[in-house]
């Protein structure tokens, strides 16, 4: 009996990245695409500004703790379409996991050194699924299910362009709480 799931009919890839600027802060976006590369919805978080006390408090940890625990689960519980796979071009975001049933998953392409090597902890659990001219590198345990996606996304056109889409409109979005700021002063 096929799956009737609605991930299964239109299946969606949630595309999550988070910027780091040194004066507005840590800021979070998620961009759902259909398998034709269309948005199907985005979500952006408002900058996160850790206090002193998170930083001494967090230590080595806070990076890990805004982009996962903060920023990400925050994007997976605002997000209303339902996800078939989660890309990020971080790390750290891997550990979302814990809040979407959706595999996540990391795009190679986005996280390659100049060398073409890649610095990630864990990367031998990670297992390399080709997708959509990139390589998707998925914890082993779901990469038969990203492997089953890959043939129902030959329509997209680039699987690591989004991730700039997204950063283009955190930016635009930053720019916008300027002016409303400067606006309101």
């Amino acid at each position: 009996m096929a799956d009737s799931s609605p991930e299964n009919k239109n299946p969606t890839l949630g595309y999550l990245t988070v910027v780091n600027d040194e004066f507005t802060g840590w800021t979070g976006g998620m961009l759902v695409l259909d398998r034709g590369g269309r948005p199907i919805e985005f979500q952006c978080t408002l900058p996160v500004r850790p206090t002193k006390a998170h930083e001494i408090l967090f230590g080595p940890t806070l990076r890990s703790h805004l982009i996962s625990e903060v920023i990400g689960k925050l994007l997976i519980q605002k997000c209303r379409t339902p996800l078939s796979i989660v890309c990020t071009d971080l790390a750290d975001a891997m550990e979302i996991e814990a809040f979407t049933q959706a595999p996540v998953i990391l795009v190679r392409e986005a996280i390659e050194n100049e060398d073409g090597s890649i610095d990630v902890k864990g990367a031998d659990e990670l297992e390399a699924v080709p997708f959509a001219g990139a390589t998707f590198l998925a914890p082993i345990d779901v990469a038969s299910k990203v492997e089953s996606f890959a043939g129902r996304f030959g329509d997209l056109p680039d699987a690591v362009e989004p991730f700039e889409r997204i950063r283009e409109a955190i930016k635009e979005a930053h720019s916008q709480l300027a002016r409303q700021q400067s606006g309101a002063a």
